[in-house]
């Protein structure tokens, strides 16, 4: 038993030396070091200064004509920049449907609804929207929800060409009064300080 140890202890050992020594080897190099344009100082020259004089600079800007990169729809980065913007903005397009509106619903009333959304080119769009499901009980409130989901449409350049099936749910006094005007445009009342 204790031959059996002592083999293993040596096999961890020798591991730990290989792992080590990768460790040392495969360290960062530091990275190269970019080729920078810069300027002489100018001559001293004993004649008076006429025009300046131009300096060649190094062009930094990229060609107009290159598209930016698209993200790749399996990443968090499209995950954030689209996923999660659909319900925001759409929440926002629909809640001027219900700013000004006098008869107020309760606060568990809602409005679910189903809908495509497309990006073609950076265009982002949606299409076929369908109520899921409704306890609203106000009809033009119901259709003004509807045509502020179904007309929103945005452009982000960095999105790829994507179409997914989605879903919406509305609850005016829940999640909808933080894209309202009144709560927008608020600015606080501070107390004067003494």
């Amino acid at each position: 038993m204790g031959k059996w140890l002592a083999i293993a202890g040596i096999v961890i050992i020798a591991v730990l030396v290989v792992l080590w020594q990768q460790l040392d080897s495969s360290s960062v190099a530091p990275a190269p070091r970019t080729a920078e344009t810069r300027t002489a100082p100018p001559a001293l020259s004993s004649a008076p200064p006429s025009a300046p004089i131009a300096q060649p600079v190094a062009e930094a800007a990229a060609p107009a004509d290159v598209a930016p990169a698209k993200l790749d729809p399996d990443s968090d980065e499209f995950f954030t920049q689209f996923v999660e913007v659909v319900p925001k903005r759409l929440t926002a397009q629909a809640a001027a449907c219900y700013e000004g509106v006098t008869k107020r619903v309760h606060r568990n009333q809602k409005l679910s609804l189903r809908f495509k959304t497309k990006i073609v080119n950076g265009v982002v769009t949606v299409s076929d929207v369908t109520i899921k499901e409704n306890t609203l009980a106000n009809p033009g409130l119901e259709a003004c929800f509807l045509q502020a989901v179904q007309r929103a449409t945005w452009t982000d350049e960095a999105l790829p060409d994507y179409e997914a099936e989605d879903e919406l749910v509305l609850r005016p006094e829940r999640g909808m009064k933080k894209f309202m005007r009144d709560n927008l445009e608020y600015q606080g009342t501070a107390a004067p300080k003494k």
